[in-house]
C-alpha cells in the first residue's frame, strides 16, 4: 500500500476533504545539490493534491491523517496507460510500413499517419480501460489512521512567510 500524510480541510456527508502534499523522488539521490531538477524542487513549493476519503466521523480541520492507496490498482493503471498506446503506435507503424505502403505505393507520410492514428486509438483505448481497472473502492484512497490533533498556527513556521533564526 502506498501511504501519505494529509491534512483535514473539511467534512461533509461521510467524506473527509484532505489536502496532501505531493511527494517527489527528488532529494533522495547523491547528486541532488548539483542536479538542476533538485535545485528547482527545493526552490519551488510542492504541489498540493485535494482528495476525499470516506470517514466514519468528522475530524477537526487541520488534523493529520494517514491515507493509503492499493499498489496493485496503481500498477495496473500505469501499465495500461503507458503500454497500450505504445503497442498500438508500433502496430500502426508496422501496418503502415508493410501493408499500406506497399498497397498504396506511398512513402513515409502514410506510415507516419497510420502510426499516429493507431497511437491515438491506443490513447482512447487506454483511457477506457484505465477507468475500469478496479472497483471504485480500490481506486479510492482509504483512511488508515488519525495521526493527531491540529497544530497551532503559532507553532508553525513557514519559510515562505518568515525567516528562522
Amino acid at each position: 500500500m502506498i501511504k501519505a500524510l494529509a491534512e483535514v480541510t473539511g467534512y461533509q456527508n461521510g467524506w473527509l476533504a484532505l489536502a496532501c502534499q505531493q511527494q517527489t523522488s527528488c532529494g533522495s539521490c547523491q547528486s541532488q545539490s548539483q542536479c538542476g531538477t533538485g535545485i528547482v524542487s527545493k526552490a519551488l513549493p510542492g504541489k498540493v493534491n485535494h482528495v476525499k476519503v470516506r470517514a466514519p466521523k468528522a475530524l477537526p480541520v487541520g488534523t493529520l491523517v494517514e491515507i493509503g492507496l492499493a499498489e496493485a490498482t496503481l500498477v495496473r493503471s500505469a501499465l495500461i496507460v503507458y503500454l497500450v498506446p505504445l503497442v498500438m503506435l508500433m502496430v500502426g507503424a508496422l501496418l503502415g510500413q508493410f501493408v499500406f505502403a506497399e498497397l498504396a505505393s506511398g512513402g513515409e507520410a502514410g506510415v507516419i499517419a497510420t502510426s499516429v492514428g493507431f497511437g491515438t486509438l491506443g490513447v482512447l483505448i487506454a483511457r477506457y480501460l484505465a477507468a475500469r481497472v478496479g472497483t471504485p473502492e480500490q481506486q479510492q484512497p482509504q483512511l488508515l489512521r488519525v495521526m493527531g490533533e491540529p497544530v497551532s498556527e503559532l507553532a508553525v513556521i513557514n519559510a515562505a512567510r518568515q525567516d528562522s533564526d
